[in-house]
């Protein structure tokens, strides 16, 4: 450590050593003691400064001695801390080992409640799953009941109208057997009193027998009378022979009488049955309908279809809903529903022995029941488009045919089930029907051309171009003399006659319109009268006999849509006809 001089020490020390020096001079013991002093100072300073080094260092090493003892007490101190921190250390020890003990067992029971808590969120999710599967249970358990509640009320609708139709049966069940009772009392006076009668008519036919014997004995004696004589005689004989005639036919009984009695007898009759003409078929006469029997509504979405059997006892119906509806034609009631059919019915036939029912589908096929069992028969394929009719041949109970949108007719054997023929056609086929005999079909076309096919040569037979000037809708053909109808988009309807084919009348209406293209027009069992609806629901009756073509009613039921179709049944009534809305309608004569 270096010692600082003070200036004015030194200066006082130059001071005395030069006082010191001129003394010297003088006192030369004194300079030689001065000098001596001096280098012993020299010496001192020397030391001086190795003892200020020295002292440099000690006090260096007194700081570290100090900062040891500085560290050796906060080392004591420290020591002391450290033996209160080793025994606090050994204290959190301790207290580490029994949190460590905690620590795992709760890190056991973590475990463990992470177990059971994965059992639980498994177990949660099980019943989530089964939840959710018992929801969608549920809403297709509430489905199914919605369902089943819509079809139990349709059912107990359904039970209320057959409760009160079985009410309506049974009292005309009782009237008829009311009626009965007195048709057959009349039955039986009428039966007394034509045995009586017929007894009468013995007893006049024995006397004529005694009279045509006298007259033939009178005959011979006045052979040679006067020619006046002759023809009075003549007429007499004439008379009395057609008395004769007539009560031998209503006795039923045959007698035998002399050869030249019935050689005289036919020489009368020669005269008048001569002139006859050759009897004709008579067909069932048209009752002409003017009210509403009843008014059902029988298929959603409109009914395109409807048919008799061809006794007139039953019909069916189908429509946009896919099922078909068999009726007792009579009384308008339902009878059996018949299942099958992917989509909408078009067209329906019963076959000629009335065992099976054909319909037409759009699904571009046909399906046969079985009518005894209620199953599909057969399913008929062939076609690739909309079939739009069909129809059954009456002379042949395994034969029909259908046309559609496909510009085919096709001819099916309902026995095996498979297409024999198919006739290719220059237009859609709206609408087929084939005739009395069985041996032709004809066809109404989407270009309003009427066809007629051979189905033995599987040709054209003839064709009436041009018939309508815009689409046929419908096609029938009649009972009677097998005259064709036809019914146009140009709200005209034609009757063709098919053994010369020139139109034989048009039947037009103020009115009239046809609405759809699914418009079916009808004829009575008699051809004497044309029924077709109307696309304001009203139903008109035309007269087509002795070329009059007049409106002789019309028929409208209460909120009646499009009338599509009407069948006039073979047994001349009821006529029905079925509308857009899905009504089926059954109208009969108010006297009926």
């Amino acid at each position: 450590m270096e010692v600082e001089v003070d200036p004015r020490l030194v200066s006082n020390i130059l001071t005395q050593l030069r006082m010191r020096n001129a003394a010297e001079c003088a006192f030369r013991g004194i300079t030689t003691d001065y000098q001596a002093l001096l280098k012993r100072s020299l010496e001192l300073a020397v030391r001086n400064g190795q003892l200020e080094k020295e002292a440099r260092e000690l006090r260096a090493e007194n700081s570290s001695l100090l900062a040891d003892v500085e560290s050796s007490t906060q080392a004591a101190a420290t020591s002391q801390q450290a033996a209160a921190a080793e025994a606090r250390a050994k204290e959190l020890q301790e207290e580490l080992t029994v949190t460590y003990k905690d620590k795992a067992r709760v890190a056991e029971e973590l475990v463990s409640a992470g177990r059971q808590l994965q059992i639980v969120r498994e177990s949660n999710e099980a019943q989530a799953r089964e939840a959710a599967e018992l929801g969608q249970k549920l809403r297709e358990a509430r489905a199914r009941a919605k369902e089943l509640g819509e079809a139990v009320e349709r059912e107990r609708q359904a039970t209320a109208l057959a409760t009160s139709e079985l009410e309506a049966r049974a009292a005309d069940k009782s009237a008829a057997e009311a009626r009965a009772d007195r048709a057959e009392a009349e039955g039986r006076d009428l039966a007394q009193r034509l045995m009586e009668i017929k007894a009468k008519e013995v007893a006049a036919m024995d006397r004529v027998m005694a009279e045509c014997e006298g007259m033939l004995a009178n005959a011979r004696q006045q052979e040679r009378a006067a020619a006046a004589d002759r023809a009075a005689a003549a007429a007499e004989r004439a008379g009395a022979a057609r008395v004769a005639a007539s009560a031998l036919t209503a006795a039923g009984t045959r007698r035998s009488l002399p050869t030249s009695a019935l050689k005289g007898m036919a020489g009368l009759l020669d005269g008048t049955m001569g002139r006859r003409e050759a009897p004709q078929a008579l067909a069932v006469a048209s009752v002409v309908p003017s009210e509403a029997l009843r008014t059902v509504a029988a298929h959603d979405g409109g009914c395109f279809a409807l048919a008799f059997e061809r006794s007139g006892g039953r019909m069916a119906s189908g429509g946009a809903d896919k099922v078909v509806r068999v009726w007792d034609a009579s009384a308008g009631i339902q009878q059996s529903e018949l299942h099958g059919m992917p989509e909408m019915v078009t067209g329906l036939a019963f076959t000629s022995d009335a065992r099976a029912l054909v319909a037409a589908g759009s699904d571009a096929a046909l399906r046969m029941w079985d009518l005894t069992s209620g199953r599909v028969r057969h399913t008929l394929t062939g076609h690739v488009a909309k079939v739009c009719s069909v129809d059954c041949s009456p002379m042949q109970p395994n034969q029909a045919v259908s046309g559609g949108t496909d510009r085919c007719i096709k001819v099916w054997d309902l026995a095996r089930g498979f297409c024999q023929r198919s006739l290719v056609c220059h237009s859609s086929v709206n609408s087929v029907r084939v005739s009395l005999d069985g041996s032709m079909a004809v066809s109404g076309h989407f270009d309003g051309t009427l066809r007629f096919w051979d189905l033995r040569s599987a040709r054209v037979a003839n064709e009436v171009a041009g018939l309508h000037t815009q689409q046929i809708t419908s096609v029938a053909i009649g009972l009677a003399a097998g005259v064709v109808l036809t019914c146009g988009k140009d709200n005209l309807l034609k009757l063709v006659d098919p053994r010369t084919f020139q139109v034989q009348r048009s039947l037009r209406a103020p009115g009239f319109s046809v609405g759809t293209v699914w418009c079916t027009a009808c004829l009575g069992p008699d051809e004497r009268h044309v029924a077709a609806g109307s696309s304001d629901g009203t139903v008109f009756i035309w007269e087509q006999a002795e070329r009059s073509g007049a409106v002789v009613r019309t028929l409208k039921d209460a909120g009646a849509a499009s009338v599509l179709c009407t069948a006039w049944s073979p047994q001349g009534t009821p006529l029905v006809s079925s509308d857009k809305a899905g009504r089926v309608t059954f109208w009969q004569d108010r006297a009926a």
